[in-house]
């Protein structure tokens, strides 16, 4: 496939109803047009008719012993697919390499990046897959605890995150991937408790074609840092790797940032207790001030919970909201809400820290915007073990519902049994256990007949207590 024609990381169609020589025949000659998936967005299953869908991984750490990660492809039709991977590597004497995939009908395909680039700290790769169809995730490896993420549909000029941390020299990077031959050229900025922070030497900062370059924050102690890439020329896509060390957080993550802004993100996921730490950190980096109403959801009314928090962001800033500070919210499992009237001007993540055995376990996840709410979510990366609460279920609408959770087999998405009909209250919160053995390294789908957002809690890997939270994807 040749990335350069790639519109959005996805060509949709192309019309040809005739062709011949003007001069001898009558016959009409097109031109071919190329569709694209719209405003960029967090990841998402396209539905239609495909020529080519191509899929962004955000990368995976590598070059060490326990470090590493897998891509994972699966294919929910009843006919075998046929693509091709692209690996690239930010060892700078590393050349891309291309090998074929091809995934057996109503199977997944789970490939090993460590194998296709043996150098450098981190690669990452593009996941072409003709006729479209089928959806992609990668699984970060690493010693302080695994990590989850949708792979993108497309590139970007713009990303942003609104958590960073170096707290405890906590190591914060960007991961930034060029896929296409031409290099890009890309501005990075910066916004902690002190204020705005462009370094001169990440502006104009190139990033050769066909390439990963990881950008290592200089900024030490900070215990909020958002970020913003901006290309000025070309596109890239953008991921964010956290090791925490300590000041209350501890563990890894990487994920992909957001390629848009939105006036709106969903959490499923939520958690007041003892122990518990939850924060919202919610970034503008427009250049006019906006007010963001917050909403818990899943929660019942009380005369002594207002649920109507409201939090004043300034233009180019971030403010945290610790969920310890909103009175009168009940403990216990909830999901939340971020809207402004401001369109498209926010980007917010939320951070939980929950106790596992003697330590804790940090996770950290963007939130999803309203647009995506969908009566059908899949994954292509489920659990290696029993979970009691893997799965937590926002309710989006104001019907009451139900959900079923179906594993891929051979003859399609079978429900698991116990969980074909999970009663979900008109905006309501629910957890799904994943403990049936069917669902056991198995291919996800999540349906209702109500719009739904679902977060996952897996496993963070070998001997390490806690969780590792991401959404599923849309569709």
């Amino acid at each position: 496939m040749n990335l350069r024609r790639a519109i959005a990381g996805v060509v949709v169609g192309v019309s040809l109803v005739g062709f011949g020589l003007a001069q001898r025949r009558d016959l009409h000659v097109p031109i071919s047009s190329f569709t694209n998936l719209g405003a960029p967005t967090l990841p998402f299953v396209p539905a239609g008719s495909f020529i080519t869908s191509s899929w962004f991984c955000p990368g995976v750490p590598a070059g060490a012993q326990g470090l590493g990660g897998v891509v994972v492809v699966t294919n929910p039709s009843d006919q075998p697919k046929h693509g091709q991977i692209t690996v690239y590597s930010s060892d700078p004497t590393a050349t891309a390499v291309v090998r074929p995939v091809d995934v057996a009908a109503r199977t997944s395909a789970s490939i090993d990046l460590a194998t296709l680039q043996t150098t450098g700290a981190y690669v990452s790769a593009v996941v072409e897959i003709e006729g479209g169809g089928g959806f992609v995730e990668q699984h970060a490896v690493h010693p302080a605890g695994d990590s989850v993420s949708p792979c993108a549909n497309a590139a970007s000029s713009n990303w942003y995150f609104a958590d960073g941390f170096t707290a405890s020299d906590s190591v914060e990077q960007i991961v930034l991937t060029n896929p296409y031959p031409e290099a890009a050229i890309v501005d990075i900025g910066f916004v902690t408790n002190a204020g705005v922070r462009n370094p001169s030497r990440l502006q104009g900062f190139p990033v050769p074609g066909r390439s990963v370059q990881v950008i290592e924050l200089g900024a030490k102690d900070e215990p909020v840092i958002a970020t913003k890439v901006v290309a000025s020329r070309g596109r890239v896509v953008a991921a964010r790797a956290q090791h925490y060390l300590g000041s209350g957080r501890l563990g890894f993550g990487l994920s992909l940032g957001a390629p848009a802004l939105a006036d709106q993100y969903f959490f499923a996921d939520g958690e007041s207790g003892t122990g518990i730490s939850e924060l919202y950190q919610v970034y503008n980096p427009t250049s006019q001030d906006v007010t963001v109403d917050a909403r818990f959801l899943g929660v019942p009314a009380s005369d002594s919970f207002a649920n109507d928090t409201q939090i004043d962001v300034a233009a180019g800033r971030v403010v945290t909201l610790d969920v310890a500070t909103v009175k009168g919210l009940p403990a216990g499992r909830h999901a939340a809400v971020f809207s402004t009237f401001s369109t498209a001007s926010i980007v917010v993540e939320r951070v939980i820290n929950r106790p596992a055995g003697k330590s804790v376990a940090t996770t950290v996840v963007m939130g999803m915007p309203g647009g995506l709410a969908s009566a059908r979510w899949s994954a292509a990366i489920g659990t290696d073990e029993p979970i009691e609460a893997g799965l937590v279920v926002l309710n989006a609408d104001s019907v009451a519902t139900t959900v079923e959770v179906a594993t891929l087999g051979p003859g399609g998405f079978v429900p698991v049994p116990g969980l074909e009909a999970v009663p979900l209250a008109a905006g309501g919160v629910v957890t799904v256990p994943l403990t049936d053995p069917s669902l056991l390294k198995a291919p996800l789908i999540i349906t209702s007949k109500q719009r739904l957002f679902v977060e996952r809690l897996l496993g963070r890997g070998g001997d390490l207590r806690g969780r590792t939270g991401s959404f599923a994807l849309s569709g």
